[in-house]
C-alpha cells in the first residue's frame, strides 16, 4: 500500500460525509462494517428485509402487506415473515387498518446519528484553537468498519508542518494511525475482537504495525496513558497524536489528532502537544455532557 502521492491520498476526498454518516450505526461504538458488494456475500434474507424498508419514504407512508408484496414482486405468505420480523424490532408498525408504517425505532437510531452530528458541530470550534496553538493540522474522524474515516480538518495556518492534505472524507488503515488505534482502543472486547478480525495488516513504512500482537500492545498503551502516539507508521517523516472524544454515557463516539513532522516528537514539544490534543478532547467531551475523570500520566 502506497499512501504517499496526493492523487491516491485525495482519492475518496471528495465523499460526501452527511451520506456516508448515514450507514453509521451508533447504536454500538463502532460503525458497522462496510466493504465492497459481492453478490455471494449478500445475505438474501436481510436484503429482502432491508428493501421492504425502502419502499416507505416521505410519499408511501403506508402499505397494506398486498402492497409491498405487489412492489416486491413475491408472494404475501412469503413477505408475512419478515414483516412480523420487523414489527417485533420496532422498525416497522401496524395499524387498525392492516397498514405498515415505519416504527419509533427510526426515531431512536436518527437520535444516535445526530450525536455524530453534534460532535462535528462542537469539533469544529475546538479544531480551530488547537491547530493554532500547536501549528499543526487538526482533524476529526470516526471509525469505519475496520478503517478510520476523517469527518474534520482546520488547517494550522502557513507554518503548520503539513503531512497529508485534503483529508475530509478520505479513509485510512486504523492500525497504523494514532486515531485510529485511539478509536480502537475504547471499544468493548467483543467489538474489539471483532474489528481486529477483519483487519489485514499491511507494510506501509518500516515502522508500521504488522501483527495483531503488536497491535493490542499499542492498544494498551492507549488506555493507560489516555492517548495515542503514532511516529512515521503512516508515512515517513510524520508523525500524530489523538485522544478521544466522549459523549454523556461515557461511550467515545469520535477522536481528535494533530499532525506534525516527526521531529517534534521529542521532550517537552511532544508534552505540549500531548497536552493541547487531551484538553481538547476534554473540551468537546465537556460540552456533550461527559463528565470527565482525574488524569494523570505524561507523554512518553
Amino acid at each position: 500500500m502506497n499512501l504517499s502521492p496526493d492523487h491516491q491520498l485525495n482519492h475518496q476526498a471528495g465523499l460526501d460525509i452527511d451520506k456516508q454518516l448515514g450507514y453509521i450505526d451508533a447504536s454500538s461504538t463502532y460503525s458497522r462494517l462496510i466493504v465492497d458488494t459481492k453478490p455471494h456475500h449478500v445475505n438474501q434474507s436481510l436484503d429482502r428485509g432491508l428493501r421492504i424498508l425502502e419502499l416507505f419514504s416521505r410519499q408511501v407512508h403506508t402499505l397494506t402487506a398486498k402492497e409491498v408484496a405487489d412492489r416486491l414482486g413475491i408472494a404475501p405468505t412469503t413477505l408475512y415473515p419478515f414483516l412480523h420480523t420487523l414489527v417485533a424490532h420496532g422498525y416497522l408498525e401496524i395499524n387498525g387498518h392492516k397498514e405498515y408504517r415505519l416504527g419509533l425505532k427510526f426515531l431512536e437510531r436518527v437520535g444516535e446519528i445526530h450525536q455524530v452530528y453534534d460532535v462535528r458541530s462542537v469539533a469544529r470550534r475546538e479544531l480551530v484553537t488547537l491547530s493554532r496553538a500547536v501549528e499543526a493540522n487538526a482533524r476529526l474522524a470516526v471509525l469505519y468498519g475496520n478503517e478510520v474515516l476523517y469527518l474534520e480538518q482546520e488547517e494550522g495556518g502557513p507554518t503548520a508542518n503539513v503531512i497529508l492534505k485534503e483529508v475530509v472524507g478520505l479513509r485510512v488503515p486504523s492500525y497504523c494511525t494514532a486515531l485510529g488505534k485511539v478509536l480502537l482502543a475504547y471499544l468493548p472486547p467483543h467489538d474489539l475482537d471483532h474489528v481486529l478480525s477483519t483487519i489485514v495488516f499491511e507494510k506501509v513504512t518500516d515502522k508500521t504495525i504488522t501483527s495483531l500482537r503488536q497491535l493490542r500492545h499499542a492498544l494498551e498503551r492507549v488506555r493507560e496513558s489516555g492517548y495515542a502516539l503514532e511516529l512515521e507508521e503512516l508515512q515517513v517523516g510524520g508523525g500524530c497524536v489523538a485522544a478521544p472524544i466522549h459523549r454523556a454515557s461515557g461511550q467515545v463516539v469520535a477522536a481528535i489528532s494533530t499532525s506534525f513532522v516527526a521531529s517534534r516528537a521529542h521532550g517537552d514539544e511532544l508534552q505540549r502537544i500531548v497536552t493541547a490534543v487531551q484538553t481538547t478532547a476534554d473540551d468537546i467531551s465537556r460540552q456533550l455532557g461527559y463528565l470527565l475523570p482525574i488524569r494523570t500520566g505524561k507523554a512518553g
